[in-house]
């Protein structure tokens, strides 16, 4: 309308003594007003409709993904008041729950199915494409560890922090009994870790999910197939190169199924608890410590980190970060996000061979979430039950907790058997029964922290990325994985060296 306008008689007509106002006028009139012509002019004048449907047709995924979970919020609640409760004996509820979260687990099983073959192949072809181009991958260790370890470090202050200022633990009381205290101690803690990075079998390691051991072996096999000559090693590298894209495909047919897997997830998990409202009264200022205490880290720290390392406006990074926030939202595992994880983090501009090296690591040994979980978790049970806590005993639970969280699978409720540990170490084990209590709103906190793990991964991939690399990157923050997939679009910039 606005091009026909211009041609139209009206502007071309000599005699028109103003023609400049009259196609201002008239392309005012075109646009609805002063106004809008300004917002035109600057792009912001579209409606939130418009917005919305240019959001949805950017990015279906996402959008499938979040009204996914909406779905599974109102339906689980929906599901949980009018199915019987726990005076049950028909067994309806165990079986509309099995029904509900069938969908939910087989996407689940299908993401879980993939993390072996992308976490080996990834760190493998990773430490490769490293020695290829020249990379120092000691540096690159050095800064991705570091900087893991100490935002653990930071998640576990956090949380002795909050626990201790908020005290959730006065005034609780719990049905729970207590068993025998047992003998175990820090240093059995510390070498149970150390012991699953260097598993005797790793097809064992590989069949009961020591994503540690298969990391280390991973690494080790990587490292060594680098050093070969180049005509040795070069059929056996570009062979796993070739697995990965074969994985990477997998996965992106499977990512189809996560509106619909993710809603049944939570709405499972939901229907199980008869009564959501008594659980949540009961630990309520628990559950309000857990989650402000996983946001302050989440959402103040972390970018903090990441501003005052690259100079470059986390919120940005964050929304590109937003399909794979959302996955680890919905499925409950770093582990089963780290596919989405490396998508993002490559659309954000950051270098595959970053990504295949630091993302896997940080999938296994950052946990900065469960770290400030278990730390809180912990004293909140010795406050129930006023046990004291000398300095000496929160310098071990701080020890522990980051310990326990290293080396706690990436998979739903994993912090809750590496509790057990803490607990022991604490000489707190007496106790462990509260943890069945705690269970029942686990699922709902599990999913939190794993998302505050996810995001301390991502962040990590691009501060190992400005700190390893004379150039970084400049992103846009679409948040479409079809350009992870390489769909030549133009919303990354990526510099001549390779950053």
């Amino acid at each position: 309308q606005l091009m026909a306008h211009q041609k139209s008689p009206l502007d071309e007509a000599p005699e028109a003594e103003e023609d400049s106002s009259c196609v201002t006028s008239g392309h005012t009139k075109l646009l609805g007003g002063d106004a809008d012509v300004a917002s035109a002019s600057s792009g912001g004048g579209r409606s939130a409709r418009a917005r919305f449907v240019h959001f949805v047709r950017e990015d279906p995924l996402l959008a499938l993904t979040l009204l996914g979970v909406a779905i599974g919020l109102c339906f689980g609640i929906l599901l949980s008041a009018v199915l019987p409760g726990s005076e049950d004996t028909t067994g309806m509820r165990e079986t509309v729950v099995k029904l509900v979260s069938f969908p939910g687990k087989m996407f689940l099983n299908l993401l879980k199915m993939m993390v072996l073959p992308l976490i080996s192949g990834s760190m493998i072809a990773g430490v490769c494409s490293l020695q290829a181009a020249g990379a120092n991958t000691g540096k690159l260790a050095r800064v991705a560890l570091s900087y893991f370890a100490g935002t653990t470090l930071i998640a576990v202050f956090i949380g002795l922090v909050v626990v201790n200022v908020i005290q959730p633990g006065k005034g609780t009381e719990m049905d729970t009994s207590v068993s025998e205290k047992s003998e175990a101690s820090m240093l059995d803690t510390m070498l149970g870790v150390l012991m699953k990075m260097f598993p005797p079998n790793i097809v064992e390691a590989a069949a009961t999910m020591n994503v540690l051991g298969v990391l280390m072996f991973s690494l080790f096999f990587g490292v060594v197939l680098a050093r070969l000559p180049p005509e040795t090693g070069a059929p056996m590298i570009q062979g796993i190169d070739i697995f990965n894209q074969v994985v990477m495909g997998m996965v992106m047919a499977i990512l189809w199924l996560s509106p619909v897997g993710i809603a049944c997830l939570i709405a499972g998990n939901m229907s199980e608890s008869p009564d959501l409202s008594k659980t949540a009264q009961q630990l309520l200022l628990y559950s309000f410590s857990v989650v402000f205490g996983i946001c302050l880290h989440g959402l103040l720290v972390l970018p903090a980190i990441y501003y005052f390392i690259t100079k470059k406006n986390p919120v940005i990074f964050v929304k590109g970060m937003s399909q794979a926030l959302m996955t680890a939202f919905g499925t409950d595992s770093s582990a089963a996000t780290l596919p989405v994880t490396i998508m993002c983090c490559q659309r954000m501009g950051i270098s595959n061979e970053v990504c295949q090296f630091v993302l896997p690591l940080g999938a296994t040994v950052n946990m900065n979430g469960t770290a400030l979980y278990e730390a809180l978790t912990v004293i909140f049970i010795a406050q129930m039950h006023d046990e004291p806590l000398t300095l000496g005993m929160m310098i071990v639970i701080a020890a522990t907790s980051t310990l326990a969280a290293v080396g706690a699978a990436a998979i739903p409720s994993a912090g809750l058997v590496t509790m057990v540990m803490v607990l022991q170490a604490a000489g707190l084990d007496q106790y462990v029964a509260d943890l069945s209590i705690i269970f029942t709103i686990d699922w709902a906190l599990d999913r939190v922290r794993t998302v505050c793990n996810v995001m301390g991964d991502s962040f990590g991939a691009a501060i190992v990325q400005h700190c390893c690399y004379e150039s970084s990157y400049e992103c846009t923050g679409s948040s479409s994985p079809a350009a992870a997939a390489g769909d030549g679009s133009d919303d990354i910039t990526v510099k001549d060296d390779g950053s």
